[in-house]
Order: structure tokens, then sequence, then C-alpha cells
């Protein structure tokens, strides 16, 4: 029986990192260029941030102990073959050491490459980790882990594009995508949120959300009954209104303005955050992230029960296929929360 976890082969691969970096500061540098010294400050980054990781993503799964000890049978076979990169790599610089000579500059790229998947690995551990829990405790969210970084952010006080947009980058990356259109690739879950026919990333809101007032009371509820047009999910009938319970600021002015790469004309598309927010994990032979409804996901609404009204959730299902997808619902289905672009600002 394997008595390997995360935190076992995390430590194999630090060792590794470490063999590297004391070969590196121990070797004579009288003729040193600037590749060798490149590839020093590499290595010193790769492990710096893979302690960073070590050290924060436990707080995101309830702590060190289920982190450490996580046996979760993909995220073992995701770090054993970076533990045998990790080493190949390393062997490569006691090599170098043993018979001189100038440093390879590919080798530079090869730290790089190691030092994101690594980082990836490790938000992919701490996802399934956290998608375990979620079953476990009967858990109503089913946001990917990344998503649920910026979600935070954006549900707190006076939040503002900046403090998104770092969210953002901790939970992923975004790259252009089929030369045409954008793409934002989740480290925790290898989903992607596709913006098709776009020349830049969507960051920048067409308004700034007011600061969220909590200390005013939430609006009464009421329920719309309404055809399932406007809404790709079937498991229920009851989709919130202009009755809605209190409406999110940050997720309220979802709008963004983009220039086609096409045809280089302006047009309205989705604030990147809010769909990463709200994006869940690929199902298993898919690529693509769906995309929650935030407005649906905090509806509640009445129904008759066993003799009392029975306050219950609206339940989405699985969420919009596409970034397209869920920019139509909240134009159709959400119309009256979207704000007025006759006199916004751009930030």
């Amino acid at each position: 029986m394997s008595h390997e976890t995360v935190g076992s082969l995390l430590a194999v691969i630090a060792n590794s990192l470490n063999d590297g970096l004391r070969i590196m500061m121990f070797a004579d540098k009288r003729a040193w260029g600037s590749d060798e010294f490149e590839q020093l400050r590499l290595l010193e980054e790769t492990l710096d941030e893979a302690k960073k990781d070590f050290q924060e993503l436990p707080a995101l799964v309830n702590g060190r102990y289920y982190y450490e000890n996580d046996r979760i049978d993909e995220s073992l076979e995701d770090l054993r073959i970076l533990c045998t990169r990790f080493e190949l790599h390393t062997q490569t610089f006691k090599d170098w050491v043993r018979h001189g000579g100038s440093i390879d500059p590919s080798w530079a790229h090869e730290t790089t490459v190691l030092r994101r998947e690594l980082h990836r690995a490790q938000c992919r551990a701490a996802r399934r980790i956290h998608s375990a829990q979620q079953i476990e405790t009967s858990a109503e969210s089913v946001r990917c882990l990344g998503a649920l970084q910026v979600y935070r952010v954006q549900k707190g006080r006076d939040v503002r594009v900046e403090d998104e947009r770092a969210a953002c980058a901790q939970a992923g990356r975004f790259e252009r995508y089929a030369e045409r259109d954008v793409a934002f690739v989740c480290d925790f879950c290898d989903g992607f949120l596709v913006w098709e026919d776009l020349r830049a990333v969507p960051t920048t809101r067409i308004a700034q959300p007011p600061p969220r007032n909590d200390d005013l009371p939430a609006p009464v509820t009421s329920t719309t009954r309404v055809g399932e047009s406007g809404n790709n999910n079937n498991n229920s009938s009851n989709i919130p209104g202009d009755g809605d319970n209190e409406i999110n600021p940050a997720t309220a002015n979802w709008q963004a303005r983009g220039i086609a790469l096409s045809n280089g004309e302006q047009k309205t598309i989705v604030f990147a955050p809010v769909a990463v927010a709200n994006h869940v994990p690929p199902e298993i032979g898919e690529w693509r992230s769906r995309i929650l409804c935030p407005h649906c996901d905090e509806y509640y609404y009445e129904e008759q029960g066993d003799g009392d009204m029975e306050r219950l959730r609206y339940t989405q299902g699985r969420g919009f296929e596409s970034v397209a997808a869920f920019q139509e619902h909240l134009e159709w289905s959400h119309a009256s929360i979207v704000p007025s672009t006759s006199n916004c600002r751009v930030m």
C-alpha cells in the first residue's frame, strides 16, 4: 500500500529544487554571464512560489491536515510526474557543474514551464479536496475553488476593480485563443471561459459598482412565473424577476466594453471577473467551464408546503454552457438590473 500523499510528493519536489539551488549557489561564479544568473534567479523564484502555494492553499480546504495528507489519485499522479521531471531537471545542473562550460539558456525555459505546472498541480489538488468536501457536507456551492476566490471578493464591501483583477490573476490566466478569441484558463479546474471575437481581455467595467450597503433591509421576495425561454436550465419554472433578493452591485454591473477583433467595432460583453467568479469545473470530457448566474444563485422563492409556506432556493442546474449564453441570459432574464450606459464612465 502506497504511503504517498500530496505533502510527501511536494517534499520530494522541494528537495530537488533545493539541490539545484545549492549547485548553482556554490558554483564558481567568476566566469558567469547573464544566463547563469538568470537561471539562479528562476530557481529561487520557483521554490519561493511553491512554498507560498503550500502555505496559502491549505486555508482554502479547511487546513493543512487535509491538504498535506490528501491521497486523491489524480493529484498523486500529477505530482509523481512532476517529481520525475524536477529530478531530471536537477540532474542537468549536476552534469553541468561537473563538466563545466556555459549554461544552456533553454534550461531557463524549462524551469519556467515546471514552475507553472507545479503551481497548477497544487491548485488542482486543492480544488479536488474542496470538491470532495462539498460532496461530504452536501454543500450547495458548486463553483470551482478558483471561482470562489473571486466570488468572495465581489461579495465584500466597497469592492474595487483592482481587487477583482488581482483575484482573477491568482485563479488563472488570460490568453489568446484560436487567434480570434480571448480565454480565461482556470488553474484550479483547467476549465476555459471564452469571449469570442475580442481584441483584448474585458477587465474594465462600463461603470464602477457603488459600495454595497449591507445595512439596508433586503426587499421582499416575490416569485415570478415565466416560461423557459431565456434560460437553458429546466429544473424549475421559478426564475428570478424584478422582485429578487438583494442584488450585489459588483455582479449587477456585469457589463464591459470590448473591441471586436474582426471589424474593430465596440460591443458590450461580460466583465471578465463576473464570469470567472461564477464558473464551475468542466464536466468529464468537456473543456469549457459552465457559468452560474449570480442573481439566480441568490434567489429564494416561497411555495406551499405541508401547512405552511416554505422558503426554497432557486435551482440553476449545470449553468450556462458559454460566456455568450451567460450574457444572453443576463440581458433577457435580468434586464431590470442592467445599469444604463447613457451616462456611464469608463474606468
